[in-house]
């Protein structure tokens, strides 16, 4: 197959350190589509830069992974959940927005996850929690794709026909995957595609996207996010069996 642990690491190293760069040009803390610095209450630099750092920091050992990894990229995942996830979730639950708020929350919690999963390898309690995160992203997601068809579709390149039809298709294999992810029912065939699926998407769509007239910062975190997800996946795939991964 294309994808490896090790192409997987590389994947979720170069997603944190595009996030770690992206604090420092922004002055904010974005990673896992964070909410804004809270109006009036100082350090919001100081928060960007040091949550910026140790995601570059992350990104180091995950690639060359020491005895410090474990606790440097735990603390990343815990930091994201808190200060992302948990806020995303507040907002969400403030206002029921399943719009755009539910996809930052689902994000949030799937980087978030994502790193604990790395951390803790060996633990399957992190890896059923990583899977449960990352399917409800999916699982809500995929049903965005049918509620909010309009803007689904205009997502869709240009050079592509069927624009409505590929946006369904798009949703119903994320909604699938999802449901895979959360029960563990063929969740590692499950884990497999949908990893194909978003690369696949962070090659037409998001690269594209983030080079092309909607080029923006927004468009270069959802570049880094499919990379992250993408790789996630692979490690989710590699974990699903009992028997260790291989690092190829």
């Amino acid at each position: 197959m294309l994808f490896s642990t090790r192409i997987a690491s590389i994947f979720i190293a170069v997603a944190l350190i595009g996030w770690g760069i992206m604090h420092f040009m922004i002055g904010d803390f974005i990673t896992g589509r964070a909410p804004s610095w809270p109006e009036g209450l100082p350090g919001k630099l100081a928060w960007a830069y040091a949550s910026g750092i140790l995601l570059v920091v992350s990104a180091v050992f995950i690639v060359f992974p020491n005895r410090k990894t474990l606790v440097t990229v735990a603390c990343s995942g815990l930091l994201i959940l808190a200060w992302a996830g948990a806020r995303n979730l507040f907002a969400l639950l403030s206002t029921l927005d399943y719009g755009i708020l539910l996809t930052k929350f689902g994000k949030s919690i799937t980087i978030g996850s994502g790193l604990l999963l790395l951390a803790f390898d060996k633990k399957r309690s992190a890896f059923t929690f990583a899977s449960i995160c990352i399917g409800i992203f999916f699982l809500a997601g995929g049903i965005q794709h049918f509620i909010f068809i309009e803007f689904v579709k205009t997502l869709v390149p240009r050079w592509i026909p069927g624009d409505v039809f590929w946006s369904y298709v798009a949703g119903v294999g994320l909604a699938a995957a999802g449901i895979a992810l959360i029960t563990g029912i063929q969740r590692k065939l499950a884990a497999l595609i949908a990893s194909y699926m978003v690369f696949v998407w962070f090659v037409i769509l998001h690269v594209p996207r983030g080079f092309g007239e909607t080029a923006s910062y927004n468009e270069w975190i959802a570049i880094f996010e499919a990379l992250f997800v993408a790789g996630v996946l692979v490690v989710i795939y590699w974990n699903a069996d009992p028997v260790k991964p291989v690092d190829h």
